[in-house]
This record gives C-alpha cells, structure tokens and sequence, in this order.
C-alpha cells in the first residue's frame, strides 16, 4: 500500500511573480475546452467515488466534477496497472487542464492522495477556486450584457474585439498588490485584478460575441504572464487587455490584434501549444 500526496497551488501571483501550478500551465493545449466530445458530459458529482479503467477516463471524471459547480473533491477507483502512477496522475492534471481554459486558469489548487496496489488506486482529488461558480455566471451575463451593448450596426470583427478589448481596459485597473486573480474579482472588488482577471474576462466577452479565443500562458517582460488569441476569419491574432492598460480615457493599442511575430518582441509562450497567429 502506498500514500502520497501531491499538490499545485497559487497559478499566478501577477505579472512580478512565477507560477506555481506550471505543471498545469504548461499542459499540451492545441483543443479549446469548449470542443469537450457529448461522451464525457456524464454528470459526476462532488464527494462521488467513480471507477476509471484509463487514465483518460479518470480525467474526464475529474474534469465532470469540476464542470458541476465548481466540485471541490471527488474519488477515482481506478483498475490497471499503477506501476508509474504518479507520473500518470501528473499527465491526467495536464489532461484536466487541457478542456477548458476558464477552468484552467480559475482553478486556484488541486491536490490528490492515494493508496493503491500493483492493479488498483483509490485515488482522492480535491479542488480550490479562485471564484465560486454563482461568480463566475456573473462574469458570464456581465460579459453578456457589455457585449450586446457594444455591438453596432455596420461593425466589423475587428471593430468589436477593440471594443471589447477597451471596454476591459476601461472596466479593470491593475492590481499591483498581486492579491486579486480573478476576473470577479476585477467586477466586483473595487475593479482591480492581475493579468489572469483580465485574460479571463476578455475571454468571457470573446466567447459572449462569437470567437473562437484561447487564453495563452507565457512569459512577458521577464515574467509569468497570460493575454488572449482570437479567430478573426482564417486567422488568429494576440491581444493583451492588461499591457494595453491605461484606462477608460486612453487604451493603448501596441497589443491589439498582433501576430505572433509582433508580440514576440516582448512575450514568449510554447508556439506549438496554440495556433500560429501570422497577421
């Protein structure tokens, strides 16, 4: 019998700090979460113990929690061979992350124990938010709403990313004392929240207008950071609500709708991981 006990916390402590979670972070992410197949949407429900016979399907056991309000623990009894268990509960978190980068990026912490046999694990996961779910489907209808009100008659998609894109700038100040993460916390707590509040939210409002849109993990000015990629058409392009910033009177441009050759100069993410944006 074995137990172990492994944790990642604490994503971001903002544009000054590195991310705990890399582990996560830095899962393989080509699939938008949003493409999760109708097969994995069985509902499975927090405090449930559930029987895996693959490491994928104990992924997407964890991911249904998740996805049920925000389900903060959930057991997995998994059959087969355990021999390299944590390096597969390792891969299965990556996995977990790969399905949907909201979750992705709102999860505050997930850890997990065990004990297991040379053919079987119970294996127990538990979960911390950096919103709850009811804020969360108030930064969805707050999205909504912004967008339904931005939109135009005669409005390219261009046109409407960059009102998207400063009305992010307008709504968020910066968090300098690197303590708010979320995009709630950006609505809600005096306004203000780090890169990952305003990746998250201008992630709410791409998908609210009908994008395609992936929130990129990297690095920027020699730091962790995160900012967005939209489809426009056959093409993707960055935007960077939090390096923009310069409020509701004047939003800065130098990262709105660039190329990956563009905002290389001072960002740095995994190429392979998200789709090319060539201008």
């Amino acid at each position: 019998m074995k137990i172990i006990r492994s944790a990642f916390k604490g994503w971001f402590r903002g544009i000054a700090a590195a991310a705990a979670a890399a582990a996560w972070i830095a899962a393989p992410v080509q699939a938008s979460a949003a493409s999760e197949p109708a097969a994995a949407a069985a509902v499975y429900a927090a405090g449930g113990a559930y029987a895996a016979g693959s490491f994928e399907e104990a992924a997407s056991i964890v991911y249904g929690v998740m996805k049920q309000a925000y389900g903060t623990s959930v057991t997995v009894n998994y059959t087969g061979d355990t021999s390299d268990l944590a390096k597969q509960l390792d891969k299965l978190f990556k996995q977990v992350g790969s399905k949907d980068d909201y979750m992705r990026f709102v999860l505050k912490k997930m850890s997990w124990s065990w004990t297991s046999t040379r053919n079987q694990a119970s294996i127990t996961f538990k979960m911390e938010y950096w919103e709850t779910a009811e804020q969360s489907e108030y930064v969805r209808k707050t999205a909504k709403e912004a967008v339904d009100s931005l939109v135009k008659p005669g409005m390219t998609d261009r046109q409407l990313v960059k009102a998207i894109h400063d009305w992010v700038i307008g709504r968020f100040a910066y968090d300098y004392s690197l303590s708010s993460h979320s995009a709630y916390d950006g609505l809600a707590k005096g306004g203000s929240t780090v890169c990952q509040g305003y990746a998250l939210m201008t992630q709410r409002m791409l998908e609210a207008a009908g994008f395609d849109s992936r929130i990129v993990y990297g690095d920027s000015k020699g730091s962790k950071h995160v900012w967005n990629l939209v489809k426009l058409g056959d093409s993707w392009l960055h935007l960077d609500t939090t390096l923009d910033e310069g409020g509701a009177a004047k939003p800065g441009t130098a990262y709105l709708l660039v190329s990956d050759d563009a905002i290389s100069k001072d960002h740095s993410w995994v190429r392979s991981e998200y789709p090319a944006a060539r201008g």
